[in-house]
């Protein structure tokens, strides 16, 4: 494997944990807002798993295509998903 290839799984293993954890995060209702018995009071912030999931498939198109553009741009799609998932979801709510 390439070293490219293992620095996007790296990216990717990284990123997808980050955007995880922040959507669970304020999915749940961050720390003071969950006044139901409910898990999730927010889901509309799971946005940013499917936000991060488009910027990981086009992350995978990288493996078959051996181009530093796809290789870059597929670094910062999967950084700059999350910001937009949180935009998005509290555009939604």
């Amino acid at each position: 494997m390439s070293k490219r290839k293992i620095l996007l799984l790296i990216n990717l293993l990284v990123s997808g944990v980050i955007a995880f954890a922040i959507s669970m995060f304020y999915a749940q209702g961050t720390i003071g807002e969950n006044y139901t018995d409910e898990v999730y009071v927010a889901p509309e912030f799971f946005i940013v798993l499917v936000i991060w999931g488009i910027g990981a498939l086009f992350a995978c198109f990288q493996f078959y295509k051996d181009k530093l553009l796809f290789f870059v741009s597929s670094l910062v799609i999967t950084w700059l998903s999350i910001p937009l998932g949180i935009f998005l979801g509290f555009a939604i709510k």
